[in-house]
């Protein structure tokens, strides 16, 4: 029982008229016809009392319409669903992002997402990067916002706007007066850094940043994510350093300054499994583009 030979007969249950529908449906009257005799012959019931001058619903008829214009409606929106789906308005995105990705415009790009694409169910996952990188292979993420370099090379990617690194400090730390510091003021100071394990890249960064200044840092203790960090720092246990995304959100007993020379940037970026972007992530993407501006977002060499 095809859906072309339900819409036929719905259609001329509303006309009552083969000649109207044959026109409506844009097919010939012995076209329509055909189709509804076979019907007919496949339900073996008779659903149309017909003759020269008149056509009228049987009794079966009569019961078999509502079904039958059900399941017209339903195909139809089954087609539309599915073209919808297709062109990522519908369905389910698997969003990973790291802690320090979501004190930047992410949680603002997920919300004009939802607005823009409300049909389409937004799942969170926070993850350090590696692990975001292996979720992201094995594919139970769609998209990862997370911190560059790349082991994985099968991972397409583009590049977000790097996130400046600031220096947090106790509120009664001496040096907690200055409106910048200067780098070679921290020679001897207690320091907290993420461990070297979790995020290899911002660490050897940081460690070359010292060297550059001539400091042999002096670190306390290891310490992830950096919220956690900042909560070390107000309690007096070192000094380390944080995104201005984190620095933004007040912290009692921490105060956050910008070093000079400028300490490295730590780099962000959206990354999906495969060549091709699925259609939920591509118009996440492009939402994520519409926050930042047209210019954030660009291809980043694999």
């Amino acid at each position: 029982m095809d859906i072309r030979s339900l819409a036929c007969f719905v259609s001329i249950a509303e006309t009552l008229s083969f000649r109207r529908s044959a026109e409506r449906l844009n097919i010939t009257q012995p076209a329509l016809s055909q189709r509804i005799r076979a019907l007919e012959a496949e339900i073996a019931v008779r659903l149309l009392e017909r003759d020269r001058r008149h056509v009228g619903l049987t009794p079966s008829g009569a019961a078999f319409l509502e079904p039958a214009r059900a399941a017209v409606a339903n195909a139809n929106l089954a087609k539309l669903q599915a073209k919808r789906a297709a062109d990522g308005e519908v369905g389910v995105l698997r969003l990973g992002f790291t802690v320090i990705a979501f004190y930047s415009v992410l949680p603002e790009a997920v919300r004009a997402y939802r607005a823009r694409y409300p049909q389409v169910a937004v799942e969170l996952t926070e993850m350090v990067s590696p692990l975001l990188e292996r979720a992201l292979e094995e594919g139970s993420l769609d998209l990862g916002v997370l911190h560059p370099p790349l082991e994985a090379r099968n991972l397409g990617k583009c590049a977000l706007p790097d996130q400046q690194l600031v220096l947090a400090l106790p509120q009664a730390h001496p040096l907690a007066s200055c409106e910048r510091i200067s780098a070679k003021d921290l020679a001897g100071q207690p320091f907290l850094l993420p461990p070297r394990s979790v995020g290899p890249r911002i660490y050897d960064r940081l460690i070359a940043y010292f060297q550059k200044q001539g400091i042999n840092p002096r670190v306390v203790q290891e310490v992830t994510p950096m919220t956690t960090l900042t909560a070390f720092v107000s309690a007096g246990e070192g000094l380390g350093f944080v995104t201005e995304g984190i620095a933004a959100v007040p912290r009692p007993g921490v105060v956050f300054r910008p070093l000079s020379p400028a300490p490295p940037s730590l780099p962000m970026a959206v990354a999906w499994r495969g060549k091709m972007l699925p259609s939920v992530g591509r118009r996440f993407l492009d939402v994520f583009e519409d926050v930042l501006g047209a210019s954030a977002a660009k291809p980043l060499e694999a």
